[in-house]
């Protein structure tokens, strides 16, 4: 078995330039657990996996680099499916869905494959340079659980494989978090799309399957007093008007517990929208965050914070403006006089109307 430990991508590159596009099966880690995979077009590696796995049924996980990956491919992903890769990948969920491409052919079940997005720099890296997917699955025999232990791994199972893909040490967890897998149904094959779930891991069903039937869109700005409940009550107006399955909420940075301001609430009042006088702000937290579809700050600096907070899911973090196709931020009229509250009040409305066009016409591209 030849082992690389923890390479640059660099000397990844230059690994697979030297090795003549061959690796056979690949131990690798995806970020949430080691797994045994194979470039999809290895056939003869495949059938080694599924020997050793004592696995005869087709279906397996195909695992790509990024979510442009879809379009570089012209893999046609059905919308909703969309919001949910948006949302969920990279990540620890398997999506399955019918794809008409014999590309496929061998790894498919049903005419459906699996694809997910692993969290792990190194093997994202990997997919990328070697310019297809790769099949992954679970270390063990059929009927036992999943190895989570390296030492263990090259011990009993060293002989399965013919490349390590090592990642640095510090990065492997301490437990194994198998990929939620579900399967998708859309309207060619029954009356309504729905989600079914294969197989329960470590994301629950009943939160992939909310956010199938109603994405969230969560507005944040720094208190929760001002600009994101403006955001969140309008959106949710002009959603509940179009009869749009999306759910809205907003958060700030700080300690929630707090009205909402006068003036935004007067301002709300007089549109109609009465519910503002319930709001009570509350801190955003990476749970928030992971639950959302679209998570839209008013500023860069909140932006660029739960970015950070948040790495893998960096991609779906904008600023309303951003996402809306303009530049800046939306500035904070707390504690000034009303008119700077009308403004941002205006402001904030003109961008909510082209969000709810791009939402309408999925147009929404992160």
């Amino acid at each position: 078995m030849e082992t690389l430990k923890n390479p640059s991508y660099k000397k990844l590159n230059k690994y697979l330039g030297s090795s003549g596009g061959k690796s056979g099966t690949i131990l690798h880690y995806t970020g949430n657990m080691w797994g045994m995979g194979a470039r999809l077009s290895d056939t003869d590696a495949i059938a080694k996996i599924r020997r050793l796995k004592q696995r005869s049924k087709a279906g397996m996980i195909l695992l790509v680099p990024a979510l442009e990956w879809f379009e570089e491919e012209q893999i046609a992903v059905p919308p909703r499916i969309w919001n949910l890769m948006q949302q969920y990948l990279p990540g620890n969920l398997s999506i399955a869905f019918k794809v008409d491409d014999p590309r496929f052919a061998a790894v498919a079940q049903e005419g459906k494959v699996a694809f997910r997005v692993p969290t792990h720099p190194l093997l994202r890296n990997y997919l990328a340079l070697i310019k297809e997917p790769m099949i992954s699955t679970s270390i063990n025999h059929n009927t036992l659980p999943p190895e989570a232990d390296l030492k263990r791994i090259l011990a009993v199972y060293g002989s399965w494989f013919d490349l390590a893909l090592l990642p640095a040490p510090r990065d492997v967890g301490e437990t194994s978090e198998v990929s939620t897998l579900v399967e998708y149904t859309g309207k060619d094959e029954g009356a309504s799309e729905s989600l079914k779930c294969l197989r329960e891991g470590s994301i629950p069903f009943y939160e992939i399957n909310q956010s199938f039937e109603r994405p969230l869109v969560m507005f944040v700005c720094t208190g929760n007093i001002c600009r994101s409940p403006i955001a969140e009550k309008l959106l949710n107006y002009m959603v509940q008007k179009e009869k749009l399955d999306i759910a809205v909420d907003s958060s700030g940075l700080i300690e929630g517990g707090r009205n909402i301001s006068l003036s935004s609430l007067q301002l709300l009042m007089e549109a109609g929208i009465a519910e503002a006088a319930e709001h009570v702000s509350k801190r955003i937290t990476p749970q928030m965050v992971a639950s959302s579809w679209l998570v839209l700050t008013m500023e860069e600096r909140q932006r660029d914070f739960l970015r950070e907070q948040n790495p893998d899911t960096a991609h779906k973090i904008l600023t309303l403006n951003e996402i809306t196709g303009f530049d800046g931020d939306i500035k904070d009229p707390y504690l000034t006089e009303h008119e700077n509250y009308v403004k941002t009040y205006n402001i904030i409305s003109e961008r909510l109307q082209i969000l709810l066009q791009k939402i309408k016409n999925n147009e929404i591209n992160l």
